[in-house]
């Protein structure tokens, strides 16, 4: 089902009920509509009507239907088609929700995969902008959808930055096991699905600063999406520097693995030569040579066994001192 807002000089939003209205105010260019419908809510018939109504072409709509699109801004007919996404953490990782919009002069038509948190956050900000912001039209929408795309993939940021800084203490102040290891690679994930999804958006931004057709954002909102710019930058020098934490801390990891791995060797060399001097000499004595020292004496056995035990003691104590034991 389709819901619209209609922002009208003076009076503020309104949520419109009926839209069989929408044509009517489409065609007053003083008003600002924005109208969004989840993909997974409408049937094919409700596609169809919504597409005649903003006269949108059935390739664009076939795109914008396709799930796990990178953010991007391309050229639809009379429209722009903006992407991006909402990420949430379920399950231990993260899952987008896509978002595409197609902006016009006046309006913006939201076609979304399960992005209510988004659009709802976004609509929050309405009541607080000014009438200097809605004179930008539907680049002051654009501008609030951005804005709230990039704060949450910044808090997602600063979710994995906590995680990864509690792993590295981790990794130094305890004895970890394979438990630790999968936090760490949830975490990968996590962080590879972010970077996936929020640096593309840096040449969204770029695309949608400096279009190649018709420019989208008046100069006097020009520093607004600046804003988002430089916030979306920090997140991506936030997300490299979680990345190469992670990456110091799984070579940590591995490390103390290669060390684990070589004291067991040196304890098993350790034992094995041990048990080896033994096995010689009762292996020399056990042959069939008719002339073998102390063969055939009354102490030979007991000589057999002195030699055994004091070459085993002298290895183990050797190796005590190395501290292979």
């Amino acid at each position: 089902m389709l819901k619209a807002h209609c922002h009208y000089p003076g009076r503020g939003w309104t949520v419109i009920e009926d839209l069989d209205k929408i044509s009517d105010l489409r065609a007053d260019k003083d008003n600002l509509l924005w109208a969004e419908a989840d993909f997974r809510r409408l049937t094919r018939d409700e596609i169809d009507a919504i597409a005649e109504e903003f006269e949108l072409d059935a390739f664009d709509v076939e795109d914008a239907q396709t799930i796990n699109r990178r953010p991007k801004l391309d050229v639809a007919g009379a429209h722009l088609l903006l992407v991006c996404h909402q990420l949430d953490e379920e399950h231990g990782q993260l899952e987008p929700s896509q978002l595409s919009c197609f902006v016009g002069d006046d309006y913006v038509l939201a076609l979304h995969h399960g992005a209510e948190r988004t659009l709802a956050e976004m609509r929050g900000h309405w009541p607080k902008a000014g009438a200097a912001d809605y004179k930008g039209g539907a680049a002051f929408l654009l501008y609030t959808l951005l804005d709230v795309v990039v704060d949450d993939y910044g808090a997602t940021a600063d979710r994995l930055e906590e995680e990864v800084e509690r792993l590295e203490e981790s990794a130094l102040s305890v004895r970890v096991g394979p438990a630790f290891d999968r936090q760490l690679y949830g975490l990968k994930q996590k962080l590879s699905r972010l970077r996936r999804y929020a640096l593309p958006t840096n040449r969204l931004l770029d695309a949608v600063m400096k279009p190649e057709g018709p420019a989208i954002v008046p100069s006097e909102h020009a520093h607004l999406f600046r804003d988002i710019g430089d916030h979306l930058g920090r997140v991506t020098d936030q997300i490299h520097n979680i990345d190469d934490l992670a990456n110091a801390v799984l070579e940590l990891r591995r490390s103390e693995q290669t060390a684990g791995l070589s004291e067991v060797n040196k304890k098993l060399t350790a034992w094995a030569a041990i048990i080896a001097v033994p096995t010689l000499v009762s292996g020399v004595y056990g042959m069939n040579f008719r002339l073998v020292p102390r063969d055939g004496q009354l102490f030979g056995f007991w000589f057999a066994l002195g030699v055994m035990a004091v070459a085993a003691a002298t290895l183990y104590v050797t190796f005590k001192r190395k501290k292979w034991l």
